[in-house]
């Protein structure tokens, strides 16, 4: 059992501590609160064991010990308060970086824009936002906060911009992916990358996917540097939170941009086929202009070029390339025939291929180049 004054002492420590905590609105304060509550817990309930007890101890201590359990309860209100008012102002940054990130034109604005926007929102000192290609991924965007030592920098974003680093079994990233949620990951855990950390001269981190739909198109890495200014699960929350809207935001603009090409192929084919049309429309012209003895002359020597077809068309193709002979389009054959137009097309195939033509004027003009032979 431990003597009054010794408890007294300790939970006099840990007020100091919390007090010290509680003035201090920053960023870090706030980590350090979250810290700090099991140590406020263990004190608050020494005190309350020590005091059902019944012992020889004089009213003052009695009274002493009273007044630390009351502080002690105060005070852990007053953290509770400071760390939810804290979250909820995080929370409130990391929208309006949403509302700013919308207003990115293309991916390539958006994801550098986006990497300083969570390490400004959330408070800290790195942040890495990578995208996933099957089996690999690799950082396409990296913010370092103002004042990071040059050297760190400079290895930083060679590791994670200049290599594709492999999505391992086992690996951090690789738990990301199947867990589809974000992760406070220490330097000397088992399956962190150990490159990544020697390189970057990492320590504690957090990590989380980002989403498109249900599938994992990318991760986001950020932490803090110095023993005072480690991340927590705080930390880890915040940046899910900040993956989620973001994940919204990239699956938007990646789609547009999708739409965007589609559109660009579809104005590329709508103009082929507009020249391909007037060009059509120019040779129907020539053709129209063609004087009427040449026309006559064709339509003799297709009469002399049908016996000898005869050797190697059936009479109904013979009939379909006699109407390719005068220029008709396979719609006007089908109606003068009185066949399908899918019927017509297997014809012309099909007298291209014993005709041995490469092309609908190859094969009419290897079937009028047999009436200049002659008879078999």
């Amino acid at each position: 059992m431990i003597d009054a004054g010794t408890l007294g002492e300790r939970a006099e420590h840990v007020l100091e501590r919390a007090r010290r905590v509680r003035d201090d609105a920053g960023r870090d304060g706030v980590a350090t609160a979250s810290d700090l509550a099991d140590a406020l817990y263990d004190a608050t309930s020494d005190l309350q064991d020590a005091l059902r007890e019944r012992g020889t101890r004089d009213a003052a201590t009695t009274m002493r010990l009273c007044g630390l359990l009351v502080e002690l309860t105060r005070i852990q209100g007053d953290l509770r308060d400071q760390v939810v008012a804290a979250r909820f102002g995080t929370v409130a940054r990391i929208h309006e970086s949403h509302s700013r990130l919308r207003d990115a034109g293309t991916l390539a604005e958006l994801l550098p824009a986006a990497a300083a926007e969570l390490g400004r929102s959330c408070g800290f000192d790195r942040a890495a936002i990578s995208r996933r290609h099957g089996s690999r991924w690799h950082a396409e965007a990296v913010w370092l906060a103002p004042g990071t030592d040059a050297g760190i920098a400079q290895a930083t974003r060679d590791y994670l911009t200049q290599k594709w680093i492999p999505l391992r079994p086992g690996t951090v990233e690789s738990h990301l992916v199947q867990r589809r949620s974000a992760a406070l990951v220490s330097a000397d855990d088992p399956d962190v990358d150990r490159a990544l950390v020697d390189d970057s001269a990492g320590g504690r981190y957090v990590a989380s996917p980002v989403m498109s739909g249900d599938r994992v198109v990318g991760f986001l890495h950020a932490d803090r540097f110095g023993q005072e200014r480690v991340v927590t699960e705080i930390d880890r929350d915040n940046l899910w939170t900040f993956g989620e809207g973001f994940g919204l935001v990239f699956e938007r603009l990646a789609l547009l941009e999708r739409l965007d090409g589609q559109r660009a192929r579809v104005r590329e084919a709508f103009a082929a086929a507009e020249q391909g049309l007037a060009e059509l429309g120019r040779d129907e012209l020539l053709l129209s202009r063609s004087e009427a003895p040449a026309a006559m002359a064709g339509a003799r020597a297709v009469g002399r070029a049908a016996d000898r077809a005869g050797q190697v068309l059936t009479p109904r193709e013979r009939e379909v390339v006699d109407e390719m002979a005068t220029g008709a389009r396979n719609r006007e054959i089908a109606e003068r025939l009185m066949i399908g137009e899918a019927t017509v097309k297997s014809h012309v195939r099909t007298i291209a291929r014993k005709l041995g033509a490469s092309s609908r004027a190859d094969a009419v003009a290897r079937y009028l180049r047999l009436a200049s032979e002659g008879p078999a």
